[in-house]
């Protein structure tokens, strides 16, 4: 009954694909919502560095021995040629790298979730599979007693038959406690409150030149926004002030006007273009050598899910033989044409081979998540 109560511990009203469960998770998590307010928090930093500046208006008195004067004088600055054009391209490489951004937080916990996933979906399964080697105990133990009572069996094999269904309770516990710990792990990464109970047999299959990954999509961005930023931080000279000026004294009107522009005698930002060139070249290398590094992981990732795939299908062809090969020894063993010792042997090849396979599909299914993440499947 405390087995039963245990296992039931995850059903509800409807299991939902892992998909399903991935759609609602991205669409209302926190985290991700708050992540995406950085593209509108970029929009508004670009406008406020595309903005002009305020003029300046001064005023003044003046007292003379037997009469007043005063003065007023206007000056804005404007900005020289391209000037606005450099900061409206920093504007734009401000929103790139924000969405860029945006994009790295989504795929990374896309792929995080989806490994989470395949670790309770790993439990999941060999729980499900320790139930059954329980229920074979089980029945074991039950014909063990049959024979041992018409005096086909050894009192030492039937109490052998009761330690391993002892064995195979436990073993259904500890598994069941690990799915409980990665579907917790599972609901916490994503942070869903409420209970949910997801199909554990989704299988992720391969995703090929979708986007580039998002790590080269940020790399790319922050080059744009550094070399943008330079280019704008090298202008020897970016404004110069406009102004006009009145004054009134006893007698007459003065009237000005002129412009007001910085000369580059000693300050001549050589050391800023030979940084922005250093910058460049750095750039470069550094974005070649992340392609280098992505273009190797993504040929041993397909490397290894051929191999896996291939493991997999050789274990899928000796599960078929196994499986035939227990029912014989199960239906002479309920004859007692067979020894136990016999058949548990049988019965742990089975086993094991499932669980072999078990494995097998979760690292597919983790090479496949990071290869797709590298594919760039989950940028949007």
């Amino acid at each position: 009954m405390k087995i039963l109560l245990l296992l039931s511990a995850f059903v509800l009203s409807y299991a939902e694909t892992f998909d399903t469960f991935l759609t609602h998770v991205v669409d209302k998590n926190p985290y991700l919502n708050a992540s995406a307010l950085m593209i509108d928090n970029a929009r508004l930093e670009g406008k406020k560095l595309s903005r002009y500046d305020n003029p300046t208006i001064e005023m003044e008195a003046s007292n003379f021995q037997t009469s007043y004067g005063y003065r007023m004088a206007f000056n804005q600055p404007v900005r020289v040629w391209g000037v606005g054009d450099d900061k409206e391209k920093i504007a734009r490489s401000l929103s790139a790298n924000a969405k860029a951004s945006v994009t790295m937080v989504r795929s990374s916990f896309i792929k995080e979730l989806s490994l989470l996933y395949t670790d309770f979906a790993q439990n999941q399964k060999l729980a499900e599979l320790a139930n059954e080697e329980l229920q074979i105990a089980q029945s074991i133990k039950e014909v063990s007693k049959q024979r041992y009572a018409n005096g086909s069996l050894s009192k030492a094999l039937m109490l052998q038959s009761s330690v391993v269904y002892a064995d195979a309770q436990a073993n259904v516990m500890e598994y069941e406690k690990e799915k409980v710990k990665s579907y917790n792990a599972l609901r916490e990464y994503a942070g869903v409150t409420e209970e949910v109970i997801i199909e554990s047999d989704s299988i992720f299959t391969r995703i090929s030149q979708v986007n580039q990954s998002p790590n080269l999509v940020l790399l790319e961005s922050q080059n744009d926004l550094k070399l943008a930023q330079t280019k704008l931080e090298t202008r020897t000279i970016e404004s110069i002030g406009v102004f006009g000026e009145y004054e009134k004294e006893p007698g007459q009107n003065i009237y000005r006007a002129g412009i007001s522009i910085p000369i580059p005698m000693f300050n001549t930002k050589q050391e800023e273009k030979s940084i922005q060139e250093l910058q460049l070249r750095q750039n470069t290398l550094l974005l070649k050598a992340q392609k280098n590094r992505i273009q190797a992981r993504e040929n041993l990732l397909l490397n290894e899910i051929d191999s896996l795939e291939h493991v997999l299908q050789k274990r899928q062809e000796n599960l078929k033989n196994a499986l035939e090969l227990f029912k014989m020894y199960r239906d002479a063993y309920a004859i007692a044409n067979v020894n136990l010792m016999e058949f548990y042997e049988i019965k742990n090849r089975r086993i094991a081979t499932q669980k072999e396979m078990i494995s097998v599909q979760s690292q597919i299914n983790r090479s496949t998540i990071e290869y797709n993440y590298l594919q760039g499947a989950y940028n949007e």
